[in-house]
């Protein structure tokens, strides 16, 4: 628990990590919700987002992709470091804000992601030098709010561990197509961050999810992207009602902004899989779902080890809307 890092509400933030046998290092950002008004932000209310750290956050209870007891498990010798998420901001952001109910009483949230996850990169690299650990892979892994935030994370670690193959694959995030996104970003201070050389980030006004990809393929060419989402995902839906961008079926905007990371983003992959389910990643659906016989946890696989993979859309196709026009947002 590093000094000063805190969670939403100002309790203390911790994070877990479990050495490998491996040069092999895994980040992993816990999901949770979010906030960006006082309405949502209200503890006192219906809170759309975990404002604390608990003993049931601890990884030891995950399955998928953190169930190192599986064989089958493609990062089970990997250097795992699991980020807890509390602070209503997608791990992103870098302010304390005051918000403000109907009555006028106020109330403070620690929108302190940036600040912890930082601490726990730094105690990251400060142990694998001091034991002399040169990470060949880094995987940056996370469901729904920490899929964003694996993104976003991309190039500050890249530039860290720059002789490391970067990896990015994200689970449960990929539908929200709306300017909206991009005031959420503003209000949790995420964008201010972002390096204004990468192409991408230019226009702070023009910054939403999906640009989180396209800055890392342009900083780390190399770098390899991917997604999977369940095509109809009942909370992504939710969570759009909460950007005031509703829609009754997620898939049409979902394929729409993994086309549109694709079309920029030549390294990026994705795996559509139908369903209104939140989260493939951490369950043990991890490794029961298949498309067309290739499961999912062989595509994980293939993508760490740098084989070819196809972009999946499991309704006996591939690449969906491969020939719509995607205009941009």
């Amino acid at each position: 628990s590093p000094a000063g890092a805190m969670c939403s509400d100002g309790s203390p933030w911790r994070f877990y990590f479990r050495p490998g046998t491996s040069a092999n290092v895994a980040i992993y950002f816990q999901g949770g919700g979010g906030c960006w008004n006082a309405q949502m932000c209200d503890p006192l209310a219906q809170p759309t987002y975990d404002a604390t750290v608990t003993a049931a956050d601890h990884p030891a209870s995950s399955s998928g992709l953190l169930d190192f007891s599986r064989t089958d498990n493609p990062v089970r010798d990997w250097n795992v470091l699991f980020v807890p998420y509390c602070t209503a901001d997608v791990h992103t952001g870098n302010r304390t804000a005051e918000y403000r109910r109907a009555d006028g009483s106020a109330f403070t949230i620690n929108h302190h992601g940036q600040a912890n996850t930082r601490a726990a990169l730094d105690w990251l690299t400060a142990r694998l030098i001091a034991q002399g650990v040169v990470p060949q892979t880094i995987l940056l892994s996370g469901e729904s709010a920490g899929a964003i935030a694996a993104a976003y994370w991309g190039i500050e670690v890249n530039d860290r561990f720059q002789s490391a193959q970067l990896i990015v694959i994200g689970d449960a995030a990929g539908g929200y197509r709306t300017l909206a996104v991009n005031a959420a970003l503003a209000q949790w201070n995420a964008l201010e961050s972002l390096p204004a050389s990468v192409p991408a980030f230019a226009d702070r006004g023009a910054i939403y999810f999906e640009t989180f990809y396209l800055g890392v393929s342009q900083r780390v060419p190399t770098a390899r992207l991917a997604q999977m989402n369940f095509s109809d995902d009942a909370v992504q839906r939710q969570f759009r009602e909460y950007l005031r961008s509703p829609v009754e079926v997620l898939t049409k905007d979902l394929t729409c902004n993994l086309n549109e990371i694709r079309r920029d983003a030549p390294g990026f992959h994705s795996y559509i899989y139908p369903g209104t389910e939140h989260v493939m990643l951490r369950t043990n659906a991890f490794y029961t779902t298949a498309c067309e016989g290739h499961r999912l946890v062989r595509w994980v696989d293939d993508i760490l080890h740098g084989r070819r993979v196809e972009n999946h859309w499991c309704d006996g196709s591939t690449a969906p809307f491969s020939n719509v026009h995607v205009p941009r947002l």
